[in-house]
């Protein structure tokens, strides 16, 4: 509900002050404090004003709205409207009498604000919300305060103007004193930030000598778990001989210690094999070997491996549960059964009876979530994260029987990570415990989304795409150079899931892969695309040679690293049909820039020739007419247009395709002959600038002379 306070019409110059100080005697009654009436009153007169100045008419029309708890002020008149309004509201708007900018600075000064125009007139409504502290303002308040400001006489309107610089006055105070207490702020800024950027440096010191400090560790464990392998093998190996009796009968206390023997090895080979595993997922060097398999699969695997365990342990039985529709899964199948294998093995060692079941289930998110649950010994909440910490082992009975090295969890969780999932568990201590593994159904490595990457971009008109799947940022832009100002369009995607998505989108001419980017994955992304383009040119590289395995897997060419230009060029130009190639006559006195020009222009479907002179070009015209022509305008014997103008004249040239090549300003009346003689024009200083080819090519396009130009479906 709203209640009017007051109404003034805008008729003289005089009642657009006296509504400024309208408004502030009611914001004051109404409890607002001094900024905010002054910003009340600065705004009522702004666009009272407005009123006055582009329409000669208006009111202005206070009133209480007692639902929102706000003053509102109504601006209206009866003017032609503003034609620009959605222009002035966005701030784009600028006019010579300042309209517009007006009311964006009234629209920031009040918590309301909205506006109508048409041909009729305009009408502005602002509101700003009453003091939160004040009591509620009712229907009988509301007009007891309409009475007292109708009773209440205007004040002389000097006395307005008087009290306007004063507020002025008090605000560029404020605004020093802010401007004071900016300053200080500045240089305690400052100062912290001298402080912060110490504590950075410090902190990288810190963050290097512990980046160092794990790769040592890495390095270390992985050291000297490759030089106790070979020893354990023999003597596990030895064992082995001894209790097969190939040497002899042992006696039994003999073959006891012998048996010893071989458990101790065992053990510290697991605990070797452990480490080895983890250092190389802290180094980043596990390869991930993704394929296709199902869990009925994987599971039935699992069953013959432990049964071995099983066979230690009779009072406990392993169930696995797997569903009756088949689960597919396209990852690394050796990670999965080792996270697996673990979990399973440390549920039978301290399951004293009872059973252990392993299930999966295919989530909604495309996601499969592993479940090992066993009704053992339990664990206690407060261990739950301690399980998973190298070396770390909770203590219970059972633990004297089933000795572990404590890497076994841990390890566990970097492969879940390594798989794009997770792992953890649910267990209390005498109730059995349930571990969880969930993971992509397809490796995170090939399913990628395009928004979820930086893709590689669209191919070129003028070039053939040639597509490089390489991990190696060096080695890429190492082939991208090497494709560079020829007639292929380098096409780099990191990975297998880029170049699927690219591919989809775009046909390359040719893909070159690096052998050893996912090892499967890339031979199973080439099979993929050649059964959509059989004649696709394929080109496998490796820093090894390969070229054996390379053939096995369907792909002819192999290119070891590092791939040397000419022998990348003269393959792909071997394999990719070209057409037939194009005549281009250039024409300059500077040797650099013909120089120049000719490296740029490297195209196999291009000929090109050269003449230093207008005489020497006409001579080689005569030998052998052109395609086209890229001309200077500068030369000694005769300049460009006088070649040009020559050309025109005779029938054998007068439609020949001519480019103008200069770095000379051309004047209007210069570029309008050129155009009168039908002539392009290509500023030297802006090839120079950029060393491009595209504009010549898209000239060529332009021109007819380019491949695409020429093709049969191109010319209808």
């Amino acid at each position: 509900m709203s209640v009017p306070i007051l109404q003034l019409a805008l008729q003289t110059e005089r009642d657009v002050v006296q509504a400024r100080q309208r408004a502030r005697e009611v914001a004051a009654e109404l409890g607002l404090d001094n900024q905010d009436q002054i910003r009340l009153a600065t705004a009522t007169s702004e666009i009272a004003r407005n009123a006055f100045r582009y329409a000669g008419n208006g009111k202005v029309a206070f009133s209480l709205d007692l639902e929102q708890q706000r003053i509102e002020v109504e601006v209206s008149d009866s003017g032609a409207g503003i034609p620009n309004l959605e222009e002035v509201l966005e701030g784009r708007y600028r006019s010579m009498t300042g309209m517009g900018m007006g009311i964006i600075g009234t629209q920031r000064l009040m918590d309301h604000f909205e506006i109508e125009t048409s041909e009729r007139g305009t009408k502005v409504r602002m509101g700003k919300a009453l003091p939160r502290f004040r009591d509620n303002w009712t229907e009988r308040t509301a007009r007891e305060l309409k009475q007292k400001m109708r009773e209440r006489v205007p004040s002389n309107p000097f006395e307005e103007i008087e009290q306007q610089n004063q507020e002025l006055l008090k605000t560029l105070q404020e605004l020093r004193t802010r401007q004071e207490e900016l300053e200080l702020l500045n240089r305690e800024l400052e100062d912290t930030n001298r402080g912060v950027v110490a504590l950075y440096a410090e902190l990288d010191e810190r963050a290097d000598y512990l980046r160092r400090a794990s790769e040592l560790k890495t390095k270390f464990l992985s050291n000297v778990s490759h030089e106790f392998r070979t020893p354990l093998n023999s003597i596990i190996s030895l064992a082995r001989m001894l209790m097969d009796r190939l040497d002899g009968d042992l006696t039994g206390e003999q073959l006891k210690q012998i048996r010893y023997i071989e458990s101790s090895a065992r053990v510290l080979q697991d605990l070797v094999n452990d480490l080895l595993d983890l250092a190389k997922v802290e180094a980043g060097k596990v390869r991930m070997r993704p394929k296709r398999f199902e869990i009925h699969e994987l599971f039935s695997a699992l069953k013959g491996m432990l049964k071995p365990l099983l066979a230690d342990n009779t009072s406990v039985s392993l169930i696995f549960d797997a569903a009756d529709d088949p689960i597919p899964l396209r990852t690394d199948e050796g990670k999965v059964s080792q996270i697996l294998r673990n979990l399973i093995s440390n549920a039978i060692k301290f399951t004293p009876n009872g059973s252990v079941t392993v299930s999966a289930t295919m989530l909604p998110e495309q996601e499969v979530e592993f479940r090992v649950a066993d009704t053992g010994i339990g664990i206690a909440p407060e261990h739950h994260e301690t399980i998973f910490k190298e070396f770390s082992q909770v203590d219970n009975p059972l633990q004297d029987k089933y000795r572990g090295t404590g890497l076994g969890l841990p390890l566990c969780r970097n492969l879940a990570k390594l798989l794009g999932g997770s792992i953890w568990l649910e267990s209390e201590a005498g109730k059995g415990s349930t571990f969880f593994v969930r993971i992509p159904a397809i490796y995170v490595g090939e399913k990628l989304e395009a928004d979820d990457a930086e893709m590689p971009p669209a191919p070129e008109y003028h070039r053939a795409p040639v597509l490089i799947v390489e991990d190696n940022a060096e080695t890429a832009r190492l082939l991208e150079s090497h494709l560079r100002n020829s007639e292929f369009q380098a096409i780099i995607a990191t990975n297998v899931a880029q170049a699927e998505i690219w591919t989809a989108r775009h046909a390359p001419v040719a893909v070159i892969a690096d052998v050893y980017l996912e090892e499967e994955v890339c031979w199973g992304f080439l099979e993929r695309i050649r059964e959509r383009w059989p004649d696709l040119v394929c080109i496998a590289s490796s820093a090894s040679d390969e070229s054996a395995i390379a053939r096995e897997n369907g792909v002819e060419v192999f290119l070891q690293k590092p791939v040397e230009r000419d022998a990348l060029l003269r393959e792909l130009r071997s394999r990719v049909s070209q057409t037939e190639s194009r005549r281009i006559l250039l024409v300059d006195d500077n040797e650099i820039a013909r120089y120049i020009l000719r490296d740029l222009l490297d195209q196999p479907w291009l000929n090109i020739r050269e003449a230093s002179n207008g005489t020497e070009a006409f001579s080689a015209i005569e030998q052998e007419l052109p395609d086209a022509i890229i001309l200077d305008i500068l030369m000694p014997d005769m300049s460009g247009f006088d070649v040009l103008r020559k050309l025109r004249t005779a029938s054998a040239t007068e439609r020949l395709p001519v480019l103008i090549y200069t770095s000379k300003d051309l004047s209007e009346a210069e570029q309008s002959e050129l155009a009168t003689l039908n002539a392009s024009i290509i500023k030297k200083a802006e090839v120079s600038s950029r060393l491009s080819a595209k504009p010549f090519l898209e000239w060529a396009k332009s021109a007819g002379i380019s491949p695409e130009a020429m093709a049969p479906e191109a010319n209808g």
